[in-house]
């Protein structure tokens, strides 16, 4: 079983700060993306009503693509609510939010992430004990629902908490639920890892899940980053999951996409 390659949408309706490739009716998403030989899509959503669920099964048996992932930062980027927030009805709000995208996440058999969705660490407030609670409730839910939970490691420059791929890795192990894994993303990881492959090998058992794009966060081929070398650690450490591509849609989506796929399937 070889690696697949995502490619992060959203509906037409998402904001700006959906950060993705296509963002178009999801029907049109899913269509494009088969054509250039993606694997499937990971969705980018807000709330559970952006998506009409029959209708995306259909488009899915179609174009034979799947959702592996549906990502949740603009919960915290539109809303501002998040897992560590001091304000227990903006904790409470982030949890309910991210648990009704859970509840679309298992009719389409995905996983479900959390990046910037976990929130900052403030000086003077429990912010990692708001964390842990929420991560409690998600994590007995997900349990309930056969998801899976991935936690990515985010750098520096966008929020303060579980930066590195080390950060991330303590929090899983010091959790210890089976349904909780790690999503690693090589532009983080470029910015806040010594090694990315070390990374990998390090930390094997926890890779659910990883994000791809070059050092400038353009499509693969647009910067400096070994692809060559990532994909053979993750080869290396036995990994046959998705690697979805996160970037920036520059110069254009259909160019970047295009771009992106072409280049990766050197490496698969």
């Amino acid at each position: 079983m070889a690696i697949k390659l995502g490619l992060a949408v959203a509906p037409e309706n998402a904001l700006m700060s959906a950060f993705v490739v296509f963002r178009d009716k999801l029907e049109v998403n899913l269509e494009k993306a088969a054509r250039l030989g993606y694997d499937g899509v990971e969705l980018a959503l807000l709330h559970r009503d952006q998506v009409d669920l029959p209708s995306i099964k259909r488009h899915l048996k179609d174009t034979g693509l799947e959702i592996p992932m549906v990502s949740t930062g603009q919960i915290f980027a539109d809303t501002g609510v998040n897992f560590t927030h001091p304000d227990r009805s903006r904790r409470e709000k982030a949890v309910s939010d991210f648990l009704g995208l859970m509840e679309v996440a298992s009719e389409l058999g995905s996983m479900i992430n959390i990046g910037r969705l976990r929130g900052m660490l403030k000086d003077g407030e429990p912010s990692e004990e708001n964390f842990r609670q929420s991560m409690d409730r998600v994590l007995r839910r997900a349990g309930e629902l056969g998801v899976i939970v991935a936690l990515e490691p985010v750098n520096r420059y966008e929020i303060n908490f579980l930066n590195t791929v080390d950060q991330c890795a303590e929090m899983i192990r010091s959790i210890g639920h089976d349904n909780l894994v790690m999503m690693p993303d090589i532009f983080h990881m470029n910015i806040e890892d010594p090694s990315i492959e070390g990374a990998f090998w390090k930390h094997s058992d926890l890779v659910g899940y990883v994000h791809l794009a070059d050092t400038n966060r353009w499509a693969p081929g647009r910067g400096h980053m070994d692809f060559q070398s990532i994909f053979s650690a993750l080869k290396g450490i036995g990994y046959e999951g998705y690697a979805s591509v996160e970037i920036l849609p520059y110069p254009e989506p259909d160019q970047a996409a295009y771009e992106a796929v072409s280049t990766l399937r050197k490496y698969l």
